[in-house]
């Protein structure tokens, strides 16, 4: 298996550099080979897309969604990045959503942020610190 980095990611979703491009398909259509897409990565592209390609949430939602699709990439968890593209298509920051999960799927009791967004959206879950 082959990690992938953001980078090689990026050039695959928006062709912006042509000889990059090349080499990214060349890469992904080894014969055999499997490629790791870690949350991170993801969160990484998602934060590039939207800060210097002007992707709307939508449009990233959709480009995370076709490379779940993509036969040889294999990711950290499907389900909790399905999961959270579900809520970012209902106005959630990819980030935070795959923490809530991640921070689910190991037991934590309760998910500490200042983020009003988050605890709106998990209430039960995710809580403010106090003084």
């Amino acid at each position: 298996m082959i990690g992938l980095d953001t980078n090689v990611l990026i050039r695959y979703l928006t062709r912006d550099d042509e000889a990059q491009y090349r080499a990214t398909m060349k890469l992904l259509s080894r014969k055999g080979a499997t490629f790791f897409v870690c949350d991170l990565v993801l969160v990484e592209a998602d934060w590039v897309l939207s800060r210097f390609y002007d992707w709307s949430r939508d449009d990233i939602a959709d480009a995370i969604a076709r490379l779940l699709q993509v036969h040889n990439l294999q990711f950290e968890d499907e389900d909790r990045i399905r999961h959270s593209l579900s809520a970012v298509r209902r106005g959630a920051d990819l980030s935070d959503e795959l923490l809530v999960a991640l921070c689910r799927e190991q037991e934590c009791r309760e998910f500490a942020t200042f983020d009003v967004a988050v605890t709106k959206r998990h209430p039960k879950f995710a809580v403010v610190p106090r003084e």
